[in-house]
């Protein structure tokens, strides 16, 4: 068995919905630095130490280094971000790839813990294949500016079976795990928890404790916020 995130709990941070200082929910208004100070500084002090955060949350990769990374040790938390290939994000191969610095630039953190290809779904996923961005992660991680790669994920079991078969080089996957959503018909958060486990078993990391199921798992409703 593998666990990726050690000594912490099994909790993340998400920086996805960050207090705003006009008390909306807009994603455009700026966010209360000060507020989420107070609140990474909570949850680090009962426990805590995985973030995540993503290149299209704007504003949050700055946030992450004024309210964390400029305020902890490097070596004191894990910080998540992650690569987006849509077009309203990127128009070609370069613009993809050259995310990454960009996010080493905005969150200050000098390499990344946990990087994801974000919100893989089949109606994206040509996109990902095409930029080359699965070899992409890989050569970062051998350039030491990554530490883990991964994808996080919206669709069936069925193309997470196919994605895990077909990239078992990926050290995790990122769900959308929520009690409410377990059963439910459209996300399918039972079964596709099932397929990483399988996937996880087969590696022998041990069912739901290693590299692609649970600790890595996304809580839509508390925990890791926005896959």
């Amino acid at each position: 068995m593998k666990t990726l995130v050690k000594d912490c709990l099994k909790l993340g941070f998400g920086l996805m919905r960050l207090p705003r200082l006009d008390g909306t929910r807009n994603m455009a208004s700026a966010i209360d630095i000060e507020e989420t100070k107070r609140m990474v500084d909570a949850f680090i002090k009962a426990g805590g130490k995985y973030f995540d955060t993503a290149f299209i949350y704007q504003g949050s990769e700055e946030a992450a280094k004024e309210a964390l990374v400029d305020r902890y040790p490097r070596d004191s938390f894990y910080l998540a971000t992650k690569l987006n290939a849509a077009s309203f994000c990127c128009q070609n191969e370069a613009e993809a790839k050259a995310e990454l610095q960009k996010s080493l630039e905005k969150t200050g953190a000098g390499y990344i813990d946990f990087y994801l290809l974000h919100g893989i779904e089949a109606a994206n996923l040509a996109q990902y294949d095409e930029y080359g961005l699965w070899d992409y992660l890989q050569e970062m991680k051998w350039e030491g500016l990554v530490k883990n790669a991964g994808f996080s994920f919206h669709d069936s079991p069925e193309l997470l079976d196919e994605l895990l078969s077909k990239h078992p080089e990926v050290d995790f996957v990122q769900l959308q795990i929520n009690y409410t959503d377990w059963e439910d018909g459209t996300i399918q958060a039972k079964a596709n928890y099932e397929v990483a486990e399988k996937h996880d078993a087969r590696r022998g990391h041990g069912a739901g404790q290693g590299r692609r199921a649970g600790e890595s798992a996304e809580a839509g409703g508390g925990g890791l916020q926005g896959s």
